[in-house]
């Protein structure tokens, strides 16, 4: 029998990505963000969550997509390690229960998105989900620097 797991479901432009349900804290609002001076281009800065300091980093950046910077969006707010970090996706508004026979290996180089940073590739009938390796979305170099910025406010 197939290990069934649940993800939420958000899109970048047009195509569909998910991450491990077991992972996301919650999904905001996007708040104002305090800018960071000196950080690379996708991290968007910091947000105060009910006392605690989260670095939001823009998704659709980090990935490379182009997207309308006008469009509505959401913050998933998941840990990295020990570390909160708040992802600014185009909508997560879905959960799907996605079996092991359903996700495949990506190709090398498939869609321009590094292959470290998928998991694998759902399909569920017409649809296909590119499911993220949220731990291997930052280097060690810049987890390093998220949790220096987390001490340091």
């Amino acid at each position: 029998m197939d290990k069934i797991n649940q993800f939420i479901v958000f899109k970048l432009g047009r195509e569909e990505f998910g991450v491990k349900i077991m992972q996301v804290q919650e999904i905001i609002k996007r708040k104002e963000v305090t800018k960071l001076p000196q950080s690379a281009d996708f991290i968007e800065g910091i947000i105060n969550l009910r006392g605690d300091i989260i670095t939001i980093i823009d998704l659709r950046k980090r990935l490379e997509f182009n997207y309308d910077p006008e469009a509505e969006t959401r913050i998933i707010v998941v840990k990295i390690n020990e570390t909160e970090v708040g992802f600014i996706v185009d909508d997560a508004s879905e959960v799907v229960r996605i079996a092991q026979g359903q996700v495949s290996q990506p190709s090398r180089g498939m869609a321009g998105i590094k292959t470290e940073f998928i998991d694998g590739i759902a399909k569920l009938e017409d649809r296909l989900i590119i499911l993220l390796a949220l731990n291997n979305l930052l280097s060690t170099t810049e987890k390093a620097k998220l949790e220096e910025v987390v001490e340091n406010n």
